[in-house]
């Protein structure tokens, strides 16, 4: 009984470890290639398993991914970022706190979003889940937004919608990628800059 059960567990760890090496040759591939271009024969040699391995293990290109896409918050740290958000008394730390969660999301995970943005354009299922990030990151903002008003933060010449549209705008991916990918800035340029920037635009004076 315990041969079969340390059996079953070896085969655990090593259809987990096959799963790793799968996702980061996709993840490797979609960033250098662009995801119309990677097949999956591409992905199976770069992660030196056989095509139906990669079906077994993992799933279609699109299910490839769905999952990475799905390992977004672990990896961007977003958890721990959005507890301190919810419980911060200090407005200016709630808005640091907002900027900070995007801008990991573009530094560990900007390739993912860039993949996804790019699969949305080839693959029709694939706009749905573009669409629904874009749909958190604009309920994100807005829900900081709710936040500092709570605090007295807000100008009082500023609607609640109008604050989350300027936040949730240049707060976005695209935001990120110009700054630091088309223009050179380094994310903590581009950090200080969109702290500063929001702060006069939601804080006035």
């Amino acid at each position: 009984m315990g041969e079969m059960t340390e059996r079953r567990s070896r085969r655990t760890v090593q259809a987990e470890e096959t799963k790793r090496l799968i996702l980061e040759a996709a993840r490797r591939l979609f960033a250098e290639l662009g995801y119309g271009a990677t097949s999956i024969a591409e992905v199976a040699a770069e992660a030196g398993v056989a095509v139906p391995t990669v079906y077994q293990s993992v799933g279609s290109k699109p299910t490839l991914l769905l999952m990475l896409v799905d390992h977004i918050d672990e990896e961007a740290g977003i958890r721990a970022l959005a507890r301190e958000l919810r419980t911060s008394e200090d407005a200016h730390r709630v808005l640091e706190l907002q900027v900070r969660m995007t801008r990991q999301i573009a530094e560990r995970c900007g390739d993912i979003v860039a993949a996804l943005q790019s699969a949305a354009g080839v693959d029709r299922d694939l706009a749905e889940p573009l669409a629904a990030g874009m749909d958190r990151h604009r309920a994100g903002a807005k829900a900081t937004v709710e936040r500092l008003a709570s605090l007295g933060a807000l100008r009082t010449d500023l609607t609640r919608a109008r604050a989350a549209a300027v936040l949730a705008s240049l707060t976005a991916p695209r935001v990120w990628t110009s700054m630091v990918g088309e223009f050179g800035w380094k994310y903590d340029e581009a950090e200080a800059w969109l702290n500063d920037l929001l702060r006069r635009e939601l804080f006035g004076g």
